[in-house]
């Protein structure tokens, strides 16, 4: 079949989605990819990437557009998902009779689903919508702010219209489908669980650098939701000297998190690192006593999403110390190699000295429960094999 996967994120972005549109193409299908010139994460525009254009990677077709370039600061995060959602309406006015079915990576913003849902319109492409971010709780979540008022009325209704484009609709956590029927009003349009997959990729060779006996990782966004100031903190309750903290990853409180290490004295003890690919860090993962997964928790929506951390994280084949509720915290019980602890410092402190005073026989034993569960319920293939049999059915 011919299909559009509207993602705005994409390789070498870090987000999960091409391994399912190269997986989708290996298969035989002709792949298109709807996406933004690549930069979140990323320091600069790769050279080769810059003027956008149509390229064709690993057997499938991407389209990558021209958009404001995402910088610090709410402005630049607004006009970077306006322009993609201006650029993507463009394109896909020019190219409206070409697929005969879309596949939406939903993450935030749901406004790029109005590419999708052009075509439905003008051409009658049915959609398949995977919400991995759910609006308009995530914009509230990040804002601190609850879920009422003007702008709440606004995009409540925007994100009606556009997830009610959809034909069906897949949710990466459960809690999701509550929240898109009675607050998006969904209505009778088909809601099914699929969490995301792992990352299936082979560790690869692991660097080099200064470390203590007992190491703590946290890998992914620096941002508001993800609490690592909080991590950061807990570090100075921790008694045991040999003890270190790696943090990978970038994001909005980035630089805030390094002068907060520097202010409580913990140079050696907390460590940043650049980003790094995903096979590096499964290598530099499977070296860690344990690592992170951390969301703050308010009730709402968002707090009970499963993070795709959350499920790499299972996969690396070591502990986990989840800072989480919800689903998150569910999947974390089932699986039988985590330990949930409040969002409290000493709390957090004193899980870390725990995982740390296992023997290495035990934190072997979690690891493999963790990673078992990873392997049997979030593979690759499965979810493909999924999201391929409702592909194939929409497509007609």
């Amino acid at each position: 079949m011919r299909l559009l996967f509207l993602s705005q994120h994409y390789h070498p972005e870090k987000v999960p989605g091409f391994r399912i549109a190269e997986e989708l193409a290996k298969r035989g299908h002709e792949v298109t990819v709807l996406c933004q010139v690549p930069h979140y994460g990323l320091e600069n525009v790769p050279e080769e990437f810059r003027k956008g254009g149509t390229f064709h990677e690993n057997g499938v077709r991407v389209v990558r557009l021209r958009v404001f370039l995402r910088k610090k600061g709410y402005l630049s995060l607004a006009l970077n998902y306006l322009s993609f959602y201006f650029a993507s309406l463009r394109w896909a006015r020019r190219h409206q009779d070409e697929f005969d079915v879309t596949y939406a990576w939903s993450l935030s913003p749901v406004i790029y689903l109005a590419a999708g849902r052009l075509l439905k319109r003008k051409s009658g492409t049915r959609m398949l919508v995977h919400v991995l971010d759910c609006w308009p709780a995530s914009v509230f979540s990040v804002l601190h702010r609850e879920e009422k008022g003007i702008l709440f009325s606004l995009l409540r209704k925007w994100s009606e219209r556009l997830y009610c484009s959809a034909d069906e609709i897949l949710a990466s956590s459960p809690s999701f489908i509550p929240y898109l029927m009675d607050v998006c009003r969904t209505g009778s349009i088909p809601i099914s669980y699929l969490p995301q997959p792992m990352d299936e990729e082979r560790p690869g060779a692991c660097p080099s650098f200064p470390k203590k006996n007992h190491s703590f990782l946290y890998a992914g966004n620096v941002g508001r939701l993800q609490l690592v100031p909080l991590l950061i903190k807990a570090m100075q309750e921790v008694r045991e000297e040999d003890i270190d903290l790696h943090i990978f990853g970038n994001g909005s409180m980035l630089e805030e998190c390094k002068s907060l290490a520097r202010e409580l004295g913990l140079g050696e003890r907390v460590v940043f690192h650049d980003p790094v690919p995903m096979s590096t860090l499964a290598a530099i993962a499977r070296t860690m006593d344990a690592s992170f997964v951390s969301l703050r928790g308010d009730g709402s929506v968002v707090s009970s999403t499963v993070p795709n951390k959350l499920i790499n994280s299972l996969s690396y084949g070591i502990p986990v110390i989840g800072v989480i509720e919800g689903d998150g915290a569910r999947i974390l019980k089932e699986a039988g190699g985590s330990m949930l602890v409040e969002p409290e410092e000493k709390a957090i402190a004193k899980a870390i000295e725990d995982i740390a005073s296992l023997g290495k026989e035990e934190r072997k034993r979690l690891g493999a429960l963790n990673e078992r569960y990873a392997r049997t319920h979030f593979s690759l293939d499965g979810f493909v094999d999924e999201v391929e049999r409702k592909l194939t059915y929409l497509a007609g």
